[in-house]
């Protein structure tokens, strides 16, 4: 059952994964077509072509390794004249140029000859594809559904106040400050220190600041307003120190309004971005996480392989019901589109964000130039960036490795 399981969740994340590069290849496709650059492949993933059917100039198709995608355009690289000049970069970047041949019939559509704000939404077509899919997720989740939170209705009372030597109760302790005050599974708590409570949230900022002191407490049991004493305690809890109930609370979804939503959405980005700042760093850490016996930073960047074994994890998942496992693939995906949205955005080639960076620094070149009352004839020879793009593809594709490997050795326990 359990490799069912993960199996099914491999096969739900690749779906997911293949529809989100397929949509972000569209928001590349149809600028381009729009402006009438020629498209003559439009590819979901890498590797062997498993399937392609050819549409007008354009071949539409899936390849067998479902990470990425790609659109083909004529003319990515404008004809450059080489000078004198034979550093190894322009060798470099000649020899790429020569690749990229360009029949005569095609030249007044290359991509090349677009004006830059052209190439700008052409390039962004793709990222904001994913932000687009990110933020109809958000809203689904946020919104129509909402995150789960602890609620104030007491489902358990803890009996005793846990310590490292008796962290579950087993044996008799010094009673929790729930069980003093006479608190009952099933109470609801309406008011404390005379502030109304809604939810977990609303009773931690007062416990916090009000430790080892009697607060008044309103809770509604059988229909009836009962008023209790509690005291919370100062309890240390991982190295960590927080003040203590003891009371195990039910949970239950609570919907946020869009712009509430839409505040998480932009949280969300921010830590993807801090993430993949860091993320040499995290492939550094994962060099020494390589074994099994190592201990394993569950904070840390995750691989595509990690994504697989968490979906597979909440659909064998049996505290969850149908609709939480639905909602947590979702969730996945939100994640999934705020990583390619984010990632695509940095301004280094072959990522979109270096073809953007390219087509804004032609745009202030040329107005510069028109400043100076003169015309820049010749685009900005992006040519002379596909060196570097090489060298960032070949280091993505070391920490990618390394993230693979180390989730494949030394997985999360989720």
């Amino acid at each position: 059952m359990d490799f069912i399981n993960s199996i099914s969740g491999w096969v739900l994340l690749l779906i997911g994964l293949a529809i989100s590069i397929g949509l972000h290849e569209l928001g590349h496709l149809l600028p381009a077509k729009l402006f009438g650059v020629k498209v003559t492949k439009y590819m979901i993933g890498f590797g062997p072509t498993l399937f392609s059917r050819k549409r007008g100039e354009t071949e539409y198709g899936v390849k067998a390794i479902p990470l990425g995608g790609y659109i083909q355009m004529v003319g990515m690289l404008p004809p450059g004249e080489e000078s004198g000049k034979t550093n190894s970069w322009r060798r470099a970047a000649s020899t790429i140029r020569s690749s990229d041949q360009l029949d005569e019939a095609d030249r007044d559509r290359a991509f090349y000859k677009l004006a830059p704000w052209k190439k700008l939404i052409v390039m962004f077509g793709g990222p904001f594809a994913n932000l687009l899919i990110a933020f109809v997720l958000a809203l689904t989740l946020f919104t129509g559904f909402g995150p789960v939170d602890r609620t104030n209705q007491v489902r358990e009372i803890v009996a005793c106040i846990p310590t490292v030597e008796n962290p579950n109760c087993d044996r008799v302790g010094d009673l929790s400050p729930a069980a003093i005050a006479g608190l009952k599974a099933g109470d609801t708590i309406a008011s404390l220190a005379g502030e109304d409570i809604s939810r977990w949230r609303d009773i931690e900022p007062i416990i916090e600041a009000n430790a080892n002191r009697s607060l008044e407490m309103v809770v509604i049991r059988d229909g009836k307003e009962i008023n209790l004493a509690i005291t919370p305690v100062k309890v240390n809890f991982d190295g960590s120190t927080r003040s203590y109930l003891g009371v195990y609370l039910e949970v239950a979804r609570f919907p946020q309004s869009p712009l509430e939503a839409t505040n998480n959405l932009g949280l969300m980005m921010a830590q993807t971005a801090e993430m993949i700042i860091q993320l040499p760093v995290q492939a550094f850490n994962a060099f020494t996480e390589l074994t099994p016996d190592a201990n394993r930073d569950t904070e840390g960047a995750i691989s595509i392989v990690g994504l697989g074994q968490l979906s597979g994890s909440l659909v064998g998942s049996s505290d969850l019901s149908l609709e939480d496992k639905v909602l947590s693939q979702l969730g996945l995906m939100l994640s999934l589109n705020v990583a390619l949205f984010v990632f695509n955005m940095i301004p280094l080639v072959p990522l979109d964000g270096g073809h953007i960076a390219g087509a804004i620094y032609e745009a202030i070149k040329r107005g510069i130039w028109r400043l100076r009352g003169k015309k820049l004839e010749k685009p900005v020879d992006t040519a002379m960036m596909m060196p570097l793009a090489y060298f960032v593809a070949g280091l993505l594709l070391f920490l990618t490795v390394v993230l693979i490997l180390r989730d494949i050795i030394n997985p999360v326990e989720f």
